[in-house]
């Protein structure tokens, strides 16, 4: 996804005290406290409509124009039927798992807006992306496309979200001129479905990534259960290789609607993850263990990182038994967390294929920091209450395939996004317990 694409999915809050028309603002408010969102998102929602009218500088416009385009806006909004972001539409399935990595959005922006600074300054503060301080008599000022404005920020002092570039400070701007953040961290959630309004079409289902940024990059979701999400397709000029990229409003936390009535109640049953998971039919993502090696030669990719080139296997749903399990995290310094977890899983028509090769009738999973951390994989929920599971269970796993070499044999592994253990297939794990002295008293 470009910078551009980014910028258009989510902007930094902003002040509130806003020059915009007071009846655009009664209007924007009253909206944002009834559907409970922030008034901040509905500004961005704002500025970023009012675009589509050719307008680059709100400041140039009528009171009264300025008017008619928020209650335009708002009409609109309210036949999206679920709401959040202008453009959005609902999208139905579940949540399948979670990237383990964290990745600033504004990076690019940032060292764009540096090496466009540099080159040159006017062009920059001119495209309205880029803004310039300098020191006034007591206050910085700051300079963008539609003028200067004495800031409250003592010139002895840094002016906030600003960064150095060719000796100078600048900023990034939001659309309604502001500073923005130069950092905003986003983190990719795995969501298996399709917009509702196609969910029942044949090939519509298909594995998505949310776009979670701010707070929701952090959220702790449900793995495998069935829910309703705001949502907004990728343009259609969108890069290839974020085609399955979908972007989400902030406070996405507080939007899921976690409900299965987006199908007859009579094939509700089809939505669990041993069966929507494991249907071939509807999405071809499930892989058996023992075909672990073909499905990564026929899925993976290469890649190129600064020169080096990059194999990546394709994401697949596989099911096995635990053999054994890792709940305590071990020390990695490749995770964001600096720790790890593992489990691995076996099938008989691994053991059958393997006997007693240990790394060929089981499959490594390796689950990452942020996996354990907001997805809970070492739990299952029975009569809806969370409890450990034991080794011995069945579970299903969304997982990226790795592969090794050794003694001649591929050796296939699992990077873990996410975990289901199968209701009335896992075995309960005990816990707890006096491992004391005391006990033998």
């Amino acid at each position: 996804m470009t910078d551009e694409e980014y910028e258009e999915n989510v902007e930094v809050k902003e002040e509130k005290e806003t020059l915009l028309p007071s009846a655009v603002m009664e209007r924007l408010e009253k909206y944002a406290e009834r559907t409970k969102q922030d008034i901040d998102d509905m500004l961005t929602q704002y500025f970023t409509f009012i675009q589509g009218f050719g307008c680059e500088n709100w400041r140039d416009e009528d009171a009264d124009l300025l008017e008619d385009w928020a209650e335009q806006m708002l009409v609109e909004t309210r036949n999206v039927s679920s709401g959040g972001m202008a453009g959005s539409e609902a999208f139905v399935g579940c949540f399948v798992g979670v990237d383990q990595r964290q990745r600033d959005r504004r990076e690019g922006l940032v060292n764009r807006a540096r090496r466009d600074f540099a080159l040159d300054p006017n062009a920059a503060i001119s495209s309205g992306q880029v803004g310039h301080y300098t020191k006034g008599e007591v206050n910085w000022v700051l300079h963008g496309n539609n003028g200067s404005v004495d800031t409250t920020t003592p010139k002895d002092e840094i002016p906030e979200h600003s960064f150095v570039a060719d000796g100078e400070r600048i900023c990034l701007l939001a659309k309604s001129g502001r500073p923005k953040a130069m950092s905003l961290m986003g983190r990719y959630y795995y969501f298996l479905g399709a917009p509702e309004s196609d969910f029942t079409k044949d090939g519509a289902i298909r594995l998505w990534r949310v776009d979670c940024q701010g707070e929701d990059a952090n959220m702790e979701i449900t793995v495998g259960e069935s829910c309703r999400i705001p949502a907004r397709l990728p343009n259609e000029n969108a890069n290839e290789a974020y085609k399955d990229v979908l972007s989400v409003p902030l406070g996405l936390n507080q939007k899921i609607e976690w409900t299965d009535n987006f199908v007859p109640e009579d094939i509700r049953g089809e939505l669990a993850p041993s069966k929507f998971w494991t249907n071939g039919e509807l999405h071809g993502l499930h892989t058996r263990l023992d075909e672990l090696v073909e499905a990564y030669e026929a899925g993976s990719r290469t890649f190129t990182i600064r020169g080096e080139e990059g194999r990546s296997g394709p994401i697949v749903f596989a099911a096995g038994t635990i053999n054994r399990m890792s709940t305590e995290g071990r020390e990695s310094e490749f995770d964001e967390t600096g720790r790890s977890y593992s489990l691995a899983l076996t099938s008989q028509a691994l053991q059958s294929s393997h006997g007693h090769q240990n790394d060929l009738s089981e499959v490594m999973c390796w689950i990452s920091g942020a996996c354990h951390d907001l997805t809970n994989p070492f739990m299952a929920r029975s009569n809806g209450e969370l409890v450990p599971y034991a080794e011995k269970s069945f579970v299903i796993v969304c997982g990226r395939i790795g592969m090794k070499r050794k003694d001649g044999e591929d050796i296939p592994n699992l990077k873990i996004m996410g975990v289901h253990p199968v209701p009335r297939r896992f075995r309960r794990r005990q816990e707890g317990g006096d491992t004391g002295a005391s006990q033998f008293q």
